[in-house]
């Protein structure tokens, strides 16, 4: 093999971890904001759930207008 040639393949090697690094990184930042956004999601359902339970003890059918629309 000529010395080019191994200095290329060496400098595509380079390249490519280097690459891999970058989206080794990346992952591992999306992965956290997913994590962030899937409790975020929880706690919002959790919200919606306790304000559907507190107007459905109003006595007021699911759906029916209060009194002052």
């Amino acid at each position: 093999m000529s010395e080019d040639r191994f200095e290329q393949l060496e400098e595509k090697l380079a390249y490519l971890e280097m690459a891999n690094a970058e989206l080794g990184e990346e992952i591992f930042r999306q992965q956290k904001e997913i994590d962030v956004l899937t409790k975020a999601h929880r706690t919002m359902l959790e919200r919606v759930e306790v304000l559907q339970d507190t107007t459905g003890e109003g006595g007021s059918e699911q759906g029916e207008r209060p009194p002052h629309y």
